[in-house]
């Protein structure tokens, strides 16, 4: 007998609820925004951000800095959005006038 459309198992269920928890705690797509100061600018389009927690984050421009072609010279203050993975990569997301 086959079960009707659209009806999962239990069992199945319980694994779904599970992994959608575990899921939910982190996102690949969560950043920690972080505020810093630009120390260098390297080759490839990098920059070298001292953050005001203390340590320092190797950092590129977000896709729409670059689409709207904004500047970012050594010493602007800057916002980086750092993953939770990797906290030495980030990603500027917004230059203070």
């Amino acid at each position: 007998m086959a079960r009707p459309p659209g009806r999962v198992s239990q069992c199945c269920a319980r694994v779904a609820r599970e992994r959608k928890g575990q899921l939910a705690r982190l996102s690949k797509d969560d950043l920690i925004d972080m505020q810093g100061t630009v120390v260098a600018v390297h080759s490839g389009g990098l920059y070298r951000v001292q953050c005001d927690a203390g340590h320092e984050v190797l950092a590129q421009l977000s896709g729409r800095m670059r689409r709207f072609r904004i500047k970012v010279v050594p010493g602007d203050r800057v916002t980086v959005g750092v993953s939770p993975y990797d906290p030495v990569r980030g990603i500027i997301t917004f230059r203070a006038r």
